[in-house]
């Protein structure tokens, strides 16, 4: 999808993924290091937008999902090869 599909297709993390992409291309075939300084730094703001919006994904994690979540975290070993004691 390109950039401009994505932004009007009102789907925020569309456009912000399409945007990261678009900005990584553009970075890549610079040949000014200052076009480049500026599009990293914006690259970056969109490479944080994306973070926050899949940390909201996050909250529509199933019930199942956070148990099998807990599960795991629980086998993992404390330090030094222990392994945890069940409770």
């Amino acid at each position: 999808m390109s950039l401009q599909e994505a932004a009007a297709s009102g789907d925020r993390r569309a456009a912000l993924e399409a945007l990261r992409d678009q900005l990584a291309l553009l970075i890549g075939t610079s040949e000014s290091a200052r076009d480049v300084a500026a599009l990293s730094g914006q690259l970056t703001v969109v490479l944080k937008q994306i973070e926050e919006l899949s940390k909201g994904d996050k909250k529509n994690v199933s019930a199942l999902d956070e148990i099998a979540e807990r599960r795991k975290a629980r086998r993992k070993p404390i330090k030094d090869g222990a392994a945890r004691e069940s409770s």
